[in-house]
C-alpha cells in the first residue's frame, strides 16, 4: 500500500463511478487508493483486492453468502460479526448477496444506511460482491431497462468478462471463479418467468455451454419455501418451480441459493420436483442425508 505506482482516473461528473482495470494476475493481491483529485479518501493495508484464480483452476474456495440483509439496525452487525468471528483470519473469496439489500425500497440513501455505511464498509475494501436484486430493490429499480438506484449502484458482468455466455443485462448473469460457475437470475420480474422468455433462454443456453466442476445459481425468491412465504400458493414461486426448476435439473446444477423468507431452511439434494410440497415423493430425494461431511471443498 506505499509504493502505488499506476493510476486511472474517471473524469465523468457522476455519483457513482466505475474503474476498469486490465493486464492484471490471476489469484494475486492488489493493494489501491481512491482519491478526489486532491487528498486520498482510502488508501491502507485494509484496501485490497485478490483476483480470481484461473478459470479452471482448483482452488479451495470460501463464499460468504447473504439474503435480506438491509434492515439497518443491530441484528443486521450481531449477524455480521458472528460470521466474522467463525470466520477468523481465514479468507473470503467472494461475498454473495440474494437481494433485499436495503430496506424498504432499495433507494440510494437506504443502500448508504443499510449497506455502505455502519455495516460491510470494512469488508467491502477487501472482497469482491456480486448481488441480485430482490422485491425490495424493484420497488424503485426497474429489471427490463436497467434503471433506478440498483442499477446505478452495481456494476455486474453482463458482458461474459468474468466467463460464462453474455446476457446483455445486469438483471440476471453469470461469472467464473476458478472451477464454479455461478448464476444470478432475476425472479420478480413476472415477463422473464414466462416460457421462452429471454433469461429462460439465456439460463439454458448459459448452462450448457459452461465446462466448470460446479454450478450454482442464486434466486431471490425460493421455488420451495415455508416460511412468511409459501411456495404452494404464492405464484411467483410457483412459476420459479415449473419454469426454472426443470432447466437447473437439467443441467445438473449443484447449488441454489435462495432469499426473501426471512428464515432458515434447507432441502434434501431433489430432482424433478416441480408440483407443490404434497407431491414430493422418495425417488425425486437424489440424497436424504443433512449433507455434512468430514471435510467439503469446491
Amino acid at each position: 500500500p506505499d509504493s502505488l505506482i499506476y493510476s486511472l482516473t474517471d473524469s465523468n461528473l457522476v455519483s457513482d463511478h466505475e474503474i476498469r482495470l486490465s493486464g492484471l494476475a490471476n489469484n494475486s493481491r492488489y493493494f489501491y487508493a481512491l482519491s478526489d483529485g486532491v487528498s486520498i479518501l482510502q488508501g491502507d493495508s485494509s484496501n485490497y483486492f485478490t483476483t480470481a484464480p484461473s478459470h479452471g483452476t482448483s482452488k479451495p474456495t470460501r463464499i460468504w453468502v447473504m439474503g435480506d440483509t438491509g434492515v439497518n439496525t443491530v441484528d443486521q452487525n450481531t449477524v455480521r460479526d458472528a460470521f466474522l468471528n467463525y470466520n477468523g483470519n481465514q479468507n473470503v473469496d467472494l461475498l454473495l448477496m440474494l437481494g433485499d439489500n436495503a430496506y424498504n425500497s432499495g433507494t440510494d440513501q437506504e443502500y448508504q444506511n443499510a449497506f455502505f455505511q455502519n455495516h460491510y464498509e470494512d469488508i467491502l475494501k477487501n472482497t469482491p460482491l456480486l448481488t441480485i436484486a430482490g422485491n425490495h430493490e424493484n420497488y424503485t429499480a426497474n429489471a427490463l431497462n436497467q434503471t433506478g438506484p440498483y442499477y446505478d449502484i452495481f456494476n455486474l458482468p453482463k458482458n461474459g468478462e468474468c466467463g460464462g455466455v453474455p446476457s446483455g443485462t445486469e438483471a440476471y448473469y453469470s461469472f467464473d471463479y476458478g472451477q464454479i460457475h455461478i448464476i444470478g437470475l432475476e425472479v420478480n420480474t413476472p415477463s422473464l418467468l414466462l416460457p421462452g422468455s429471454t433469461m429462460l433462454t439465456w439460463l439454458a443456453n448459459d448452462l450448457s455451454a459452461t465446462t466448470q466442476k460446479w454450478r450454482i445459481v442464486m434466486l431471490h425468491n425460493s421455488p420451495y419455501t415455508k416460511g412468511g412465504h409459501d411456495s404452494d400458493t404464492e405464484n411467483d414461486l410457483i412459476q420459479i418451480r415449473q419454469q426454472i426448476m426443470p432447466i437447473l435439473d437439467q443441467y445438473k446444477v449443484d447449488l441454489v441459493l435462495c432469499g426473501h423468507n426471512h428464515v432458515y431452511e434447507r432441502s434434501y439434494l431433489m430432482e424433478g420436483h416441480y408440483g407443490n410440497s404434497a407431491s414430493l415423493t422418495p425417488s425425486m430425494i437424489v440424497d436424504s442425508t443433512y449433507g455434512t461431511l468430514p471435510q467439503a471443498y469446491i
